[in-house]
């Protein structure tokens, strides 16, 4: 039955619909599962977005933050006219006002003011945590949130006009940007209130849309990567037995040459061609930071 969940961990390309949140998703793949299955996802979607969702089963769960942290690209609709407190459409409006004269407008200029790296204010409705809340907590109880800062960079922003009061868009961003904030910062450059109509997340890191599978079949094998094969988009270093053994009791392995001083995070490979875990290299060393043993 393709439905069926696989006998190992791994990662699931999952294809988010609209209406459910990240945790609705994880919830589905868990009531599928054998009991006592570990599932998590590598990087949340608002419940109005689409797309490409990181689903992890098993030990695959310990690798969530290196998603986290992959860049993302993104495509859909960018509204004028009305902005909401949660800069998207599952918001309350809260400001109504004319949309721009794209006339007057340059959009090459308007992509080009929005790329590169910059500080960026989150949304109040975010999952951001202040002290111990999360923030849209405190912004759904009336508090005023106001949130710091945070660096992001934009690769690439396409725009264009799609209907008197749209622009459509593609996006290429670093990991912790928010694409409803760009919304409202686009409506302040153009003097018009803006929210983002529709997200759709296209691609995380080397992993696209085009792989997922959707929640009604998230176990079908099109979009199930097991283990050993998960791409992480760093180095592989290739370990013998010997080392594959030091490794596993948390002891340093000796960097190969064409490894550079400064790689960062690798991807141990065991003989068998298994997924031994994660190192930091550390000048010639390298330092075993997560591993996996055979079980889980």
């Amino acid at each position: 039955m393709e439905n069926r969940p696989p006998a190992r961990p791994g990662l699931i390309l999952l294809d988010k619909p609209a209406g459910m949140t990240s945790h609705d998703c994880v919830k589905e793949v868990r009531r599928l599962c054998p009991r006592h299955t570990k599932v998590g996802h590598g990087g949340t979607l608002d419940p109005f977005s689409t797309g490409l969702l990181m689903v992890l089963v098993g030990k695959s769960t310990r690798l969530a933050s290196f998603f986290q942290g992959m860049d993302k690209v993104y495509d859909g609709l960018f509204l004028f006219g009305a902005s909401t407190d949660t800069f998207d459409c599952d918001g309350q409006v809260v400001e109504r006002g004319p949309v721009p004269d794209w006339k007057k407008i340059s959009l090459n200029e308007v992509e080009s003011s929005f790329v590169g790296p910059q500080m960026q204010v989150p949304p109040s409705f975010s999952a951001k945590r202040i002290k111990k809340q999360r923030a849209y907590e405190l912004a759904r109880m009336g508090e005023a949130v106001v949130l710091e800062p945070v660096p992001i960079e934009i690769y690439g922003l396409r725009l264009e006009l799609a209907a008197e009061d749209r622009l459509s868009f593609s996006l290429r961003c670093s990991s912790g940007t928010y694409v409803r904030s760009i919304a409202r910062d686009l409506g302040e450059k153009l003097g018009s209130p803006c929210h983002c109509l529709k997200l759709v997340r296209r691609s995380v890191g080397s992993f696209s849309l085009d792989m997922a599978n959707p929640i009604s079949e998230p176990f079908s094998e099109k979009g199930f990567i097991p283990f050993d094969r998960i791409d992480l988009s760093i180095p592989s270093v290739r370990v013998d037995h010997r080392e594959e053994r030091l490794i596993l009791n948390g002891q340093d392995i000796i960097a190969p040459r064409d490894i550079p001083g400064d790689a960062g995070w690798v991807k141990f490979v065991g003989p068998k061609e298994n997924f031994v875990g994660l190192g930091k290299v550390e000048g010639r060393a390298i330092h075993p930071g997560i591993v996996f043993h055979e079980a889980g």
